[in-house]
């Protein structure tokens, strides 16, 4: 059953979060295939739709002839609770779909603080949050990605636990949903795939091997092309996976130790696709994502040549994961032809010891070092990452932290601007230090205000540091087992979700909750005996437990362990199907790629043309920032020689007519563009057919010869229901034989007032219809609406209102 929301988004904060226009989304037809996967990101759409792994398991299902995938996000509390009034259930952002309709409920865990928006997702979609009071008829509820480690504190309520990397073991199920009908019987042939824990099957006895994506380092099995929302996503780029795992070691990192080995794609196939992306998508931004990119063994090779083959002025290159040992005059000044502005750097520590005792092999000297290449580069931005209760952390420590910060300050003479941001240490599963405990929440506190007020006077350094209950709550979550189930479900139904925002989270509700239960946290937050069982043993990542507890050792000594590719460590995890993947290093055939850069145009003569176009249906929801980034997008990738505008961020120049109101149609809205030569309209107006934008309909283009006069007015319309016409005849009425019409917006102090006389140019209700010119520089039509004809916005807010022209 599909379910419809759009009366709710006018209600709503972000209404484009919800809206099923994105570019580039397969919208399968649910109807038309025997296999039906729902993939969801159990946080909000702007979180989800920049992560990368529910996106690629998207689309290697839709690329499957039996099977169609939809997405799944969990709504702000906004409209949960308008969902909830009217007892409507989550849904597939394309297909509008019931999430009960799908055969698999598959749920990305990528952060212990979304345990709890995992219950309220499950139980918005109408089903059970016990797996053991689901029905046949319910689709499975299969949770993977990194916490999934760790299944016991979920196991109540998750059907089917993935380990690993899914990219070959998602076929593997969707093969068996075709194969089998029934539910129990497809859970029963989940449950003997290696990498799945089945927790109504299987005894945590029997050992769960995680699965690894050894065909990574080919370049198969990708997203693309990628998907690209009208919400502005929190990471709002596209992104080339160039790497998998880390061979550095630190022993604090859980992802360093979950993606083992390296696998590395080859940088042909990386800029191929880049191109391939951007000539697409008109992607403004494109981010080289890997664990630490910079370890990538073919990274100056790339960077140097991707200016040779992209406009960079118009695309910039993220390197988000810069090692600063790795910075040197050749990478950096790669990086500043690609439109770097700062440099990070996350030593952990503040002191070589400790540094030694995590095996985060940077020196204080190549630290510094680095901040020397980044100010000859002109770099002025430096952010900082520092752990706060590592193990055999010392006071000293803690002023070793506070004396860096200051020699880097000196370094840049006071004139960096320098953010840091303190983190409390978590023990995770897996690592070296899992056996540690976390430090109490006072102590990390006391620490957090030292160094804090080291620099309370210096404007140009920023100290933040994260909320500790939420430390304890992750440490609790990640090292728990199924007592901590109980915890998990008593904190949600007294109101817990979204944990990870600090508007949102409540660590009372918690607290009582570990009471009610009778948890005892020093038991799962202190220290553990190595001999010891832990709740997670059941569950094989690949590696040795002796090698971790050989890791452990060493940390109390002190001593470092090297890069696993220049020594190997013995660490378990290779074997004859899982290795190390290095990329050749071939040298790049740029000469046949260059002719992908658009050579820049800066000749005198321009041709200006206005475009007509209409934005109706859910685009009305997109607001006039949104619709502006878009649409420079999709004019970028046209085949015709565009007008950029010059500068350090250049874009198709382009102006706009006067913003549209969020929930108002517009039937006659319109955008000015210039091109290097004169064309056609009908073949203007052929390119922008190719956009691929629903709702958007270009209607006109003709090309502008004179100076045209900005509008000053706007003309508008609604129609109302006949039970109003004598209520809205009367008010209109009434403002005509006005004198003055006084309308307050806003409270005090920050009060102005207008008189709707002067802004409403004409009022009239013709039929139902009521037409409306009014200025353009003024309120909008829903604060002069309700004022006029004393509606409430909320009745306004179901109306239909269109934009028909301008004056």
């Amino acid at each position: 059953m599909k379910v419809n929301i759009e009366h709710l988004l006018p209600f709503v904060e972000k209404p484009s979060r919800y809206i099923d226009n994105e570019i580039n989304a397969w919208r399968k037809d649910f109807s038309a295939f025997q296999v039906h996967f729902a993939f969801a990101f159990p946080d909000t759409y702007e979180l989800g739709i920049s992560h990368l792994g529910i996106k690629i398991l998207y689309s290697l299902i839709n690329e499957l002839d039996y099977a169609m995938a939809d997405r799944v996000y969990l709504p702000w509390i906004d409209l949960i609770d308008l969902m909830r009034e009217e007892e409507l259930e989550l849904f597939g952002w394309e297909s509008r779909r019931q999430v009960k309709d799908f055969d698999i409920l598959g749920i990305t865990l990528q952060s212990e603080l979304n345990y709890t928006n995992v219950l309220e997702l499950v139980k918005l979609s109408g089903i059970d949050i016990h797996s053991k009071q689901r029905q046949e008829t319910d689709p499975i509820i299969l949770a993977g990605g990194p916490c999934a480690v760790n299944p016991l504190p979920l196991a109540p309520f998750i059907d089917v636990f993935f380990i690993g990397e899914a990219e070959e073991g998602i076929i593997q199920i969707a093969e068996i949903l075709k194969n089998e009908k029934k539910r129990s019987e497809r859970i029963k042939q989940i449950s003997k795939l290696p990498s799945c824990y089945v927790p109504a099957l299987h005894n945590n006895i029997d050992l769960i091997h995680c699965r690894k994506y050894t065909a990574f380092h080919t370049s198969k099995s990708q997203h693309s092309p990628q998907l690209l929302s009208w919400q502005l996503a929190t990471h709002n780029r596209y992104v080339s996976e160039i790497m998998r795992g880390c061979s550095r070691g630190c022993r604090f990192c859980f992802a360093g130790y979950f993606y083992r080995p390296v696998r590395e794609r080859e940088p042909n196939a990386i800029i191929e696709n880049i191109l391939k992306e951007i000539k697409a998508s008109g992607w403004d931004e494109v981010g080289l994502l890997s664990l630490s990119s910079s370890d990538y063994s073919c990274i100056q090779n790339l960077l140097l040549q991707l200016p040779k083959v992209i406009e960079t002025q118009k695309t910039h290159i993220a390197l988000p994961s810069l090692r600063v040992d790795t910075l040197d005059k050749e990478i950096g000044q790669a990086l500043k032809s690609l439109g770097r502005e700062g440099l990070t750097i996350a030593p952990e520590a503040g002191s070589e010891h400790l540094r030694q005792v995590i095996n985060k092999n940077l020196s204080e000297e190549q630290i510094l070092a680095g901040i020397e290449t980044a100010l000859k580069f002109g770099w002025q931005k430096i952010k900082l990452y520092f752990m706060l209760g590592l193990p055999s952390e010392t006071e000293d420590d803690i002023e070793a932290i506070i004396k860096l910060i200051h020699k880097i300050n000196e370094s840049g003479k006071r004139r960096l601007q320098i953010n840091v941001t303190l983190s409390p240490f978590v023990p995770k599963p897996f690592t070296p230090f899992q056996w540690c405990a976390l430090e109490d929440a006072e102590s990390l506190l006391k620490k957090a205000i030292k160094i804090k007020s080291a620099f309370a006077k210096s404007k140009n350094i920023k100290i933040r540091y994260h909320t500790i209950e939420n430390s304890i709550l992750e440490a609790l979550l990640s090292r728990g087992d199924t007592k901590i189930a109980e915890v998990i479900e008593l904190a949600f139904t007294k109101g817990a979700r979204f944990d990870g925002w600090n508007e949102c989270f409540n660590f009372s509700w918690w607290q009582e909750a570990i009471a009610e239960c009778n948890i005892n946290l020093n038991s799962y937050l202190g220290s553990r005996n190595p001999q010891d069982k832990l709740p997670w043993d059941f569950i094989s990542l690949g590696i040795d437990k002796n090698f971790l507890l050989s890791e452990w050792e060493k940390a109390k000594a002190g001593i470092q362990t090297p890069d696993c590719r220049e020594l190997c460590s013995s660490c378990g995890i290779c074997n004859e199907e899982v290795q190390t993947k290095t990329a050749k290093g071939s040298l790049l055939e740029t000469d046949n790629l260059q002719q992908n850069k658009k050579i820049p145009l800066y000749q005198a003569a321009q041709y200006k043309y206005r475009v007509y176009y209409q934005k109706t249906g859910l685009l009305r929801f997109i607001s006039h920032l949104d619709w502006m980034r878009m649409l420079f997008r999709r004019i970028s990738v046209l085949e015709l020689k565009t007008v950029f505008t010059q500068g350090f961020n250049p874009h198709p120049k382009v102006s706009l007519c006067p913003p549209l109101a969020v929930g108002i149609e517009g039937l006659a809205e319109y955008f000015d563009l210039s091109f290097y030569q004169p064309y056609p309209a009908e073949l203007i107006l052929q390119e922008f057919n190719k956009t691929q934008i629903p709702d958007f309909t270009v209607t006109a283009v003709e090309p502008i010869k004179t100076k045209i006069t900005p509008p000053k007015t706007e003309l508008l319309s609604t129609i109302f229901p006949d039970s109003l016409y004598l209520h809205i005849r009367d008010k209109i009425k009434f403002f005509k034989l006005s004198k003055i019409f006084t309308y307050t917006k806003g409270t005090p102090p920050n009060v102005k007032n207008y008189d709707l006389k002067e802004i409403i140019v004409s009022i009239n209700l013709i039929g139902n219809e009521l037409q409306l010119e009014k200025l353009l520089e003024s309120p909008s039509v829903y604060e002069i609406l309700p004022a006029v004809l004393t509606l409430e916005k909320t009745m306004l807010y179901q109306q239909k209102i269109y934009r028909n022209g301008f004056r």
